[in-house]
């Protein structure tokens, strides 16, 4: 009899997991893999995708980004602008608290003063913050005098700008604006944000467990809000096949684990990155944010003619039968990149090199640096039937092309990781490779092609102008196309296709705040509705 009592305990308790991890894990639950756990919840320097989404859900600051991409009031009940637009005054809403867990020693207040701590901290040295630059508008910013952030009582925060910034309300949404209690901060010892006993949030969802295979959030339940967000480690990567068996034997196949979409449908997740096309009849948020472009080593003699790079990447456009979801560049920036409200591609059109001729324009580059044809150009791409297709298109179009000088180039694949890593020391002729913004500035995205990196290529021109850029706040679309087209003028990189992707979500899941820069996740106003 107790046996059977043990296993019926056992049975309640599997049924009872099934109904609270449906919906991709739960009904109300939502499951999102990552590629590490999240091991920092410090908002102050949250830059990865894992460490972004787990402090966005659980702080909450002066303002929130909403389905929309607006920015309104959450922390705050009110706030003025004054005529010039150089000070911002936020009134705080009553009742405003830091969730208390088991293994804090004691409740914290949340008042004005930990917004004020929170930026602060920003500016620290010894934070290393990534939201420096972000709010480098602020008074004192550089240093010349006070931070121009203040807390005249407890419900009251002050922001003082050295220039009007149309953004800022935008900006106070950013992880590094969320509110830190100095106390605790200090009462850390250097561990802030590293457990959850050295951690203190403010936001809707609170921490419940984080070991190595995820973090796990929750909230109270309320209608239909989604009230668990799991981050979990994503081991399909680290699937090995099933060996073959020996002759005579058989063995039991073992299921590969199913990514994207195929995950979504298949329940194990709530939702995932795919290609657009991907998604069928689940619901999807499309976006393209991903540039292939083909990279040159400027560093290498047969490639360090301009001539040449330019001819190989533009014969490399030539090709027309492209996988769905791809489409042909008109630019490295991609779509997804807006500037005051508007598409930046659309307001600027094409930035690609205009080229005649790129059989005579190979032939004079080979001239200048002494040669008549390549010999041993090996082209580096990421590992997947999809881009050894796209590449094998490029190799034919340059043997069609370019064939007079022998551009009949090695191929090999690489996985990406290790791709990105070879780029980045320069031990490398070709490659092609994808670029996707972390954020929606279109000036920091070009930053990581000035001073020569990854690629060789010079250009004080460039660097001054990406330079101009970072520095202002209302940076206009051609401004930002200079940049772009001084750029690939220089034929150091060659953008080719974009490819749109989409998030694709569990029937029922509705109102996910989505950023495709990161990606970030803000599960605030998320609801499950039931397939």
């Amino acid at each position: 009899m107790r046996f059977h009592r043990i296993l019926c305990l056992l049975l309640c308790l599997l049924l009872t997991a099934g109904v609270l991890t449906g919906c991709g894990s739960g009904g109300a639950s939502f499951t999102w893999r990552v590629d590490h756990v999240p091991a920092n919840l410090d908002p102050q320097i949250a830059q990865e995708s894992p460490e972004r989404i787990a402090v966005t859900n659980l702080y909450r600051g002066l303002t929130r980004i909403d389905e929309n991409g607006e920015a309104v009031l959450d922390c705050a009940e009110s706030y003025t602008v004054s005529d010039d637009g150089l000070t911002y005054t936020f009134t705080l809403k009553d009742g405003l608290a830091y969730t208390k867990l088991k293994k804090h020693e004691k409740e914290y207040p949340l008042t004005a003063a930990d917004f004020v701590f929170g930026m602060e901290r920003v500016f620290r040295d010894e934070t290393s913050s990534p939201y420096r630059d972000l709010y480098s508008n602020l008074k004192g910013a550089d240093g010349s005098g006070a931070l121009g952030v203040s807390a005249p009582d407890e419900r009251t925060v002050v922001y003082q700008l050295s220039s009007p910034d149309p953004a800022f309300l935008e900006k106070l949404a950013q992880p590094g604006a969320m509110p830190c209690n100095e106390e605790f901060f200090e009462h850390s010892a250097g561990a802030y944000g590293l457990s959850a006993a050295t951690t203190l949030a403010n936001g809707y969802f609170y921490l419940y467990n984080w070991n190595e295979n995820g973090l796990f959030l929750r909230r109270s339940a309320s209608s239909s809000l989604i009230i668990s967000l799991r981050i979990v480690l994503d081991t399909t990567t680290q699937a090995t096949p099933t060996p073959q068996p020996a002759s005579g034997t058989s063995v039991a196949q073992e299921q590969i684990p199913a990514t994207g979409a195929a995950a979504v449908a298949a329940g194990d997740v709530t939702a995932a990155i795919d290609e657009a096309s991907a998604a069928g009849s689940l619901p999807s948020i499309p976006y393209t944010a991903t540039t292939w472009a083909l990279v040159f080593n400027c560093k290498d003699e047969q490639l360090a003619p301009q001539s040449v790079r330019l001819a190989l990447g533009a014969s490399a456009t030539g090709i027309e039968q492209l996988p769905t979801g791809f489409s042909a560049a008109d630019g490295l920036i991609p779509p997804a990149i807006q500037v005051n409200g508007s598409g930046y591609r659309d307001a600027v059109g094409s930035q690609m090199p205009t080229v005649s001729d790129v059989k005579e324009l190979c032939r004079t580059g080979l001239s200048e640096a002494g040669l008549q044809q390549f010999s041993g150009i090996q082209v580096l791409y990421p590992e997947g039937s999809t881009y050894q297709t796209l590449i094998e298109q490029v190799s034919q179009q340059w043997q069609k092309e370019l064939g007079a000088f022998s551009a009949y180039f090695t191929l090999k694949a690489m996985p990406l990781d290790e791709l990105k890593s070879t780029v980045a020391s320069g031990d490398y002729q070709i490659a092609l490779l994808p670029f996707s913004p972390s954020s929606a500035d279109s000036a920091a995205f070009l930053q990581q092609f000035t001073g020569g990196a990854l690629t060789g290529w010079q250009s004080a021109s460039f660097d001054s102008q990406v330079s101009q850029l970072s520095g202002q706040l209302d940076t206009s679309a051609e401004q930002i196309a200079q940049a772009e087209q001084t750029l690939l003028a220089g034929g150091a990189i060659s953008p080719l296709w974009y490819q749109d992707q989409a998030l694709v979500m569990a029937q029922g899941v509705d109102h996910v705040v989505f950023d495709p820069f990161g990606p970030v996740l803000d599960l605030t106003w998320a609801t499950y509705t039931g397939s």
